[in-house]
């Protein structure tokens, strides 16, 4: 029942649907070769998912069965009610990295740890469904594609500094960038030599495989699809060969230990309220990263095959995701573009490629799990390492700064707040900056004086040759009018009638305007009065649709009524002929 009121809720919302189940729908047409790949592709992403899951478990500092726990149920409500065919539900390394800064500051006893992980994807899903149901699902809008780039740079730099002490053999440090590195400068002299050697070839391995091993298999003859495939399969070619390595050698490196074998028992996470609530606003963090990444991989891979995007299905279904994950005793979930671009690469059909996904996720923990023992942790850092090294692209700070000096502050806020203040803070700091400019920007709207072209039209006097007739003055903002800008209007118009005396009609074209907030009327009611005591006649011209019903029911419009015209074209017109300050115009 649940299910079919998002289902009839969403048709309503957005015109179009998937359908209930899209990947049940989708797989009753493929043909039998279709249906194969389908399975495949899920397989491969079990694959690629089972040490990602464990090396994201690590990052968040939970033990690395929880990152495989974290998996399965979303995958199974994925492969249900998911929308797009490359979309793989599962820890992502910036989702890990909020969770272990939240449960490093949250004050919490180290026991309480896993649970407090498992509420903060209870309170994730939560949000989500929160965002659904109340209809903002645009509220990720208001992150600004510079925030969210520097804040990713920033966070994956983060990510690696965090995943030195595994990678070389010495103890974690935490904090922020300053106390990373002073933290890794002391702790030097205590590297472990075997440690450090297995994870820089580690690290070696995966970008040999990821470089050079398509181009090896393509020279042996190997189709490019599957070439390119297997290049991107790097971290399960490496977990199969450390585990080799290590079972023909009895290496003195810290190991990944038992993992326990069997699924995870389904039960709610039991903290107390006063827990519950240190992690409610940093699962709303969580909430909006983890919706940002899974909408922007589902809506960049189905643009390049024309596919639809249903945002509103990814948005519940994300948050449906979550809760099952805290049921498993697992942590947040999205989905990463990694993974998205080896299951479209894989040739998955439909979302039921992560059914296949979760059997085999299923299959390893029942009956493999054995085979993790001897895995050493320095693998399983070279994966996030690896991963983190992907997403520092600082040639994005490059471009937001030449386009925009506004956008390029915005990605220097996010990245130094990360760095220096945490995660959540920095991405805090990125938002109210944006923000901040986005206000500042609004609050100085372009306006323009208007005259009229030889030809017809209008056009700014500054840029164009136009007849203004002397006692005329007609002035256009080209933005929604609003407490925040609304000053600037009266500043321009002020401007212009001082540098222009014989004045006595002001015309308001409002072709750019599709709002007025009750602000900006008030203080167009001020300016019509102060006119009116210098002898000047507000006017208005071009009145949208949408202002003109806002206004309908006010004693702004029904005053003006015998004021407005319905064209610039009319109002010039009219006053080329009328100069006398008595002019009014017959309806």
């Amino acid at each position: 029942m649940l299910v079919h009121r998002l289902s009839m809720a969403e048709t309503r919302l957005e015109g179009d649907s998937p359908g209930r189940f899209p990947g049940i729908a989708r797989w009753r047409a493929l043909s039998r070769s279709e249906r194969i790949a389908d399975v495949a592709a899920g397989l491969i992403i079990a694959a690629l998912l089972v040490p990602q899951a464990m090396a994201y478990a690590g990052l968040a500092g939970l033990a690395p069965q929880m990152g495989l726990y974290s998996a399965v149920l979303p995958l199974l409500a994925y492969a249900l009610f998911g929308s797009s065919r490359v979309v793989s539900m599962g820890p992502m390394a910036l989702s890990a990295l909020l969770v272990g800064s939240t449960l490093q500051q949250s004050g919490l006893a180290p026991e309480l740890l896993a649970a407090a992980a498992s509420t903060l994807a209870l309170l994730v899903g939560g949000w989500l469904l929160l965002f659904y149901v109340l209809r903002l699902g645009r509220l990720i809008d208001f992150v600004s594609p510079a925030v969210m780039q520097g804040f990713t740079v920033a966070s994956a730099l983060m990510i690696v500094l965090s995943q030195l002490g595994d990678w070389l053999g010495f103890k974690g440090v935490r904090g922020n960038l300053i106390e990373q590195l002073l933290g890794v400068w002391q702790q030097l002299p205590a590297l472990q030599i075997g440690s450090a050697l297995s994870g820089v070839g580690a690290l070696a391995v995966l970008m040999m495989v990821k470089r050079w091993l398509p181009s090896a298999l393509l020279i042996l003859k190997v189709p490019g699809a599957i070439a390119q495939l297997i290049g991107r399969c790097g971290p399960a070619i490496l977990m199969v060969l450390a585990i080799a390595v290590m079972q023909g050698w009895s290496l003195p490196l810290a190991k990944v230990g038992s993992i326990p074998e069997g699924l995870p028992s389904l039960a709610l996470p039991l903290l107390s309220w006063s827990a519950v609530s240190v992690l409610l606003l940093p699962a709303l963090g969580i909430a909006l990263v983890n919706y940002v990444s899974a909408v922007s991989v589902s809506e960049a891979l189905a643009a390049r095959s024309r596919e639809a995007t249903y945002p509103l299905r990814e948005l519940w279904v994300l948050g449906v995701c979550n809760v099952l994950a805290a049921l498993s005793r697992g942590f947040p979930v999205t989905s990463g573009l990694g993974r998205a671009a080896v299951s479209e690469a894989a040739g998955a059909r439909t979302p039921l490629s992560s059914l296949f996904s979760a059997l085999a996720l299923i299959a390893v923990m029942m009956w493999l799990s054995d085979m993790f023992v001897d895995l050493p942790r320095a693998v399983l850092a070279a994966i996030v390492i690896q991963a983190a090294a992907g997403l520092m692209n600082f040639t994005s700070l490059i471009r937001c700064w030449r386009y925009s000096r506004a956008d390029g502050c915005a990605w220097l806020a996010a990245f130094t707040g990360v760095l220096l203040f945490g995660v959540m803070p920095g991405l805090g700091v990125g938002v109210g900056l944006s923000l901040a400019l986005l206000l500042a920007r609004n609050s100085k709207p372009y306006i323009d004086e208007i005259g009229r072209l030889p030809e017809g039209g209008f056009r700014n006097p500054e840029r164009f040759q136009v007849d203004i007739p002397a006692h005329l003055l007609m002035v256009r903002p080209n933005s929604d009018l609003n407490f925040a800008n609304m000053g600037a209007l009266e500043r321009f118009v002020n401007s212009r009638l001082a540098q222009r005396s014989d004045v006595v009609h002001v015309v308001l074209v409002m072709s750019g305007v599709l709002y007025i907030d009750g602000a900006a009327l008030e203080a167009l009611e001020r300016l019509d009065q102060r006119l009116q005591g210098q002898g000047i006649t507000l006017w208005l011209a071009e009145l949208r649709a949408p202002v003109r019903d806002q206004l309908s029911t006010t004693l702004f419009l029904s005053s003006h009524q015998s004021r407005t015209f319905f064209s610039a074209e009319a109002a010039w017109q009219y006053f080329a002929a009328c100069s006398s300050p008595s002019c009014s115009l017959q309806e």
